[in-house]
């Protein structure tokens, strides 16, 4: 079976943050024409990418594209990114570009970090489906606080299938939507600088005010008919439960279109879905009829099963450097006052449509999206197991083995298609697991608790996030999952020679609590 059947069997405005810019004067890449915004870029338009700090007080970051700040790129498959990124921030980063396949040298995982004052050119070609995907820090020791700052840039995929579910959908210009939603802590009426206690380390750093990018309370004019919404999970560690209210009331049946690596086969009937850190959903509402529709987290139990603290993260690189803000990180007791912060599966509202203009109905749904098969199909005899595990000297471990920077945890052979048994122990939380340089597909579920698995619809007790191309997955506590991962890289030169990758949590205080390790595919 060759690799495509191995897999198929088996923007409005910028993102997260400060600053306002200009559009640069030529953007190589046309964005779909629905995606309106000043600061759309076409990715081959970029040649300069810095990372600076704004706000040295709360700690507030920015990507600037050339003149622009925080971009939302768009490249239609083929298009290449070649720029050189400039490091302005007083630690060290490096800029991951969640979901693409790259060469270990593009990938911008913590292998090779950029200094503060340093440069470091990328170049690479976007070979994924058309998506939505996404660029941030990845330094060990210091992503969970950039991030928070505000460091979280989109990346729009476009191809045919893409041009025609636009098409199809007849959207009025303004009525695609790219989003990157952060919860933030906020008091006074300002984001609060990152400075978690050790239990904000253990759980995870949670707000109390959602941003969509970048904006508290952020309200977008759309016309009656179809709105697409792409939407990132951009939180540290909030998981969402993604549902629509007609105004404050009952909520808005929608479609789902894609995940983390395009559309679906065919679109799916949904009134809610998980959407934890890192991943992303495509979906389709239609807003005719209505006068304002409100995108909420839904209440659910997040299944939190540990209590205490977490050990201490010991990262020498962070005491080189400054925080961004004069701020302690994981090293102070919880605070009696948590006013500002929202428990995890607390109900949170995250942005609002605001429907202008004639009232028109919406065109039908395409029956199909993409010639995407469904993975169920596929190998599932498990040729490699992970474990989840939380050790209390040691923190969260993946295999019972806390990380090292130059170690492998194994190597896989070009070419090699595995099925991955990943399980996670009872006693623990949900992880959201990302695999750096490929896409993967969910071939099963077991163990999943009781008040999410209503939402297990599919085959194989998966959820209908399940049914795409995915590089980010959740994990439940004393759930059991099966992927099919096809270890192919492309031919180029870029690509020859052992190339390292990353699997972690994308809970970015696990993941700076070094809950990951590092793979070579030879």
């Amino acid at each position: 079976m060759n690799r495509r059947g191995f897999l198929s069997a088996g923007l409005a405005s910028a993102a997260a943050a400060c600053g306002v810019g200009r559009a640069p004067r030529d953007t190589t890449v046309a964005a779909p024409t629905a995606l309106a915004g000043d600061r759309v870029v076409g990715i081959s338009a970029v040649r300069q990418l810095v990372v600076e700090r704004r706000d040295p007080l709360a700690g507030r970051c920015s990507y600037v594209a050339d003149t622009v700040a925080q971009p939302i790129l768009v490249a239609r498959r083929g298009e290449t990114f070649d720029a050189v990124v400039e490091n302005a921030l007083p630690q060290p980063t490096t800029v991951h570009f969640h979901g693409l396949t790259l060469p270990e040298a593009a990938d911008g995982a913590g292998f090779d970090p950029i200094v503060p004052g340093a440069r470091k050119r990328v170049r690479f070609e976007v070979k994924n489906r058309s998506g939505l995907y996404w660029f941030h820090p990845h330094p060990h020791g210091f992503t969970a606080e950039q991030v928070y700052g505000g460091l979280a840039g989109l990346l729009v995929v476009t191809d045919d299938d893409d041009e025609e579910l636009d098409a199809a959908l007849g959207l009025a210009p303004g009525n695609r939507l790219a989003l990157a939603v952060a919860d933030a802590r906020v008091a006074g009426g300002a984001i609060r600088p990152y400075a978690p206690t050790e239990a904000d380390c253990l759980h995870g750093w949670f707000g109390n005010r959602a941003l969509a990018n970048g904006e508290l309370d952020a309200r977008r004019t759309v016309a009656p008919g179809w709105v697409r919404l792409q939407i990132l999970n951009a939180c540290n560690a909030r998981g969402l439960l993604l549902g629509f209210r007609d105004g404050e009331g009952s909520l808005v049946p929608f479609h789902l279109l894609g995940t983390d690596g395009g559309l679906l086969a065919a679109p799916r009937p949904v009134e809610r879905v998980f959407v934890y850190t890192g991943e992303r959903v495509d979906v389709a509402i239609d807003s005719a009829g209505r006068r304002e529709v409100t995108a909420v987290s839904l209440e659910f139990d997040p299944r939190h099963h540990l209590q205490g603290s977490a050990p201490r993260h010991h990262h020498l690189a962070r005491e080189r450097y400054s925080p961004l803000a004069a701020a302690s990180v994981c090293d102070t007791a919880p605070r009696a006052d948590s006013a500002d912060r929202l428990p995890d599966g607390a109900e949170l509202p995250l942005f609002t449509l605001r429907v202008e203009g004639p009232t028109r109905a919406a065109t039908p749904l395409p029956s199909r999206l993409s010639g995407l098969a469904d993975a169920a199909a596929g190998p599932q005899d498990a040729t490699r197991r992970i474990r989840l595990d939380f050790d209390e000297r040691a923190g969260f471990l993946i295999d019972q083995t806390p990380y090292r920077l130059d170690e492998l945890a194994f190597t896989v052979r070009r070419g090699t298609r595995e099925v991955w048994e990943i399980r996670n122990s009872p006693i623990s939380m949900p992880h959201p697991m990302h695999l750096h340089g490929f896409g993967f597909r969910v071939l099963r579920r077991q163990g999943t608790y009781g008040a999410a698995r209503r939402f297990a619809t599919e085959s194989g007790a998966r959820f209908p996030t399940d049914l795409g191309v995915k590089d980010t997955v959740l994990v439940w506590p004393n759930e059991t999952i099966w992927l099919a991962v096809d270890f192919a890289l492309p031919e180029d030169a870029a690509f020859r020679g052992a190339q390292r990758y990353m699997f972690h949590c994308h809970n970015l205080e696990h993941e700076d609590g070094m809950m990951m390790r590092n793979f070579a595919v030879l």
